[in-house]
């Protein structure tokens, strides 16, 4: 994936409701990594592939935002989730839903 020729403006204030390209490196970066990860983790990961992307002071925040909106619509949709969600040491780690 090469997610560099993106606009910040064009990543996070889409208007399309059936694309995200940020989830779309989420998911690029969980099938990396065979094993769950932080939300902190994941956008560590996606800096170093795009570093453009989630530049705000709580990108972190940001994520967990757009993912809560996405898999709450695919829920309310019936659709299946595309990230599972477990807590390790109070910690919510992230992995891809099977």
């Amino acid at each position: 994936y090469n997610f560099s020729y993106l606009s910040k403006w064009r990543i996070l204030m889409s208007w399309s409701r059936s694309k995200s390209e940020v989830e779309d490196l989420m998911v690029y970066v969980l099938k990396k990594k065979s094993s769950p990860m932080s939300l902190g983790e994941i956008v560590e990961e996606m800096k170093k592939l795009s570093p453009e992307l989630l530049t705000g002071k709580t990108p972190k925040n940001s994520l967990y935002s757009i993912l809560y909106r996405r898999e709450k619509r695919r829920i309310d949709a019936g659709e299946k989730p595309v990230f599972k969600t477990t807590e390790e040491r109070r910690e919510v780690l992230y992995s891809l839903n099977k």
